[in-house]
């Protein structure tokens, strides 16, 4: 079975017999995600919501950066990044937060928000189930994900889409996995004069489940970056919401 550390990191230590195990959470997965609706997905498990969203997925990283998670629909968005090969390494999602969807459909449609990490967590607990003999027989998810900009709020975005590493050995042998994410509520006093499609939002970066599967197999190489720098200049506000920190109010 899986068992949770208190350590810095969450620490999950794999043995044999991960099939037997399930889950009660009726946010959880029942199975590996289909990475054609990966985020889907990630709104219930991250959201914990059951509310019917629409998915726009995104061919074009330009037209994904553009895009908004916006409330009618709701809307949610989806880029799938790739390795040289074309196989998939990582998922980028940009999903509502329950204090939107709680304003506009009712208390309890949603919520708490949870961490882009559980979704993390929730795909790789599914995945090892295929794989009795992985590779790695510990994997720690870091706890630290949340991207912030104290000086320049308004930045957070662009420092989203900013290349990390999802994942990565340390010298003791263990896999470790990172998301990466920030969450602005429609309610946030911040950014109360931003537009709204700015606003409600949760975006989070992910590990590919097939990236998962090659790495508990031993095919694929944990040094992997997802992300891409974008150029503010002329950007027409797409990516940069105004804070009243930077308006000055």
């Amino acid at each position: 079975m899986l068992r949770p550390s208190l350590s810095p990191g969450l620490v999950l230590g794999l043995v044999l017999g991960l099939a037997a195990c399930g889950s009660s959470d009726e946010f959880g997965l029942t199975a590996v995600p289909e990475l054609e609706t990966y985020c889907l997905d990630a709104q219930r498990v991250v959201t914990r919501t059951d509310y019917p969203v629409k998915l726009v997925v995104h061919d074009d990283f330009d037209a994904f950066v553009k895009s908004k998670a916006v409330i009618e629909g709701p809307t949610i968005q989806q880029y799938v990044w790739r390795d040289a090969d074309g196989a998939p390494v990582g998922v980028s999602c940009k999903l509502k937060s329950a204090d939107h969807l709680n304003l506009t459909f009712g208390n309890d449609t949603a919520g708490p928000d949870g961490a882009c990490q559980d979704m993390n967590q929730a795909v790789f607990e599914r995945v090892s189930r295929l794989n009795r003999q992985p590779v790695f027989r510990e994997v720690v998810f870091e706890p630290v994900e949340t991207v912030s900009n104290e000086d320049e709020p308004g930045m957070t975005g662009p420092d989203w889409l900013a290349p990390y590493a999802p994942t990565w050995v340390d010298a003791a042998g263990a896999l470790h996995v990172k998301a990466k994410g920030f969450q602005v509520d429609f309610t946030d006093e911040r950014f109360s004069r931003a537009p709204p499609r700015f606003r409600g939002i949760h975006y989070c970066h992910f590990v590919a489940p097939s990236f998962y599967e090659a790495l508990l197999a031993g095919t694929a190489n944990p040094d992997v970056s997802l992300g891409r720098l974008v150029d503010t200049s002329d950007d027409g506000g797409m990516t940069r919401p105004t804070s009243d920190a930077e308006s000055g109010n």
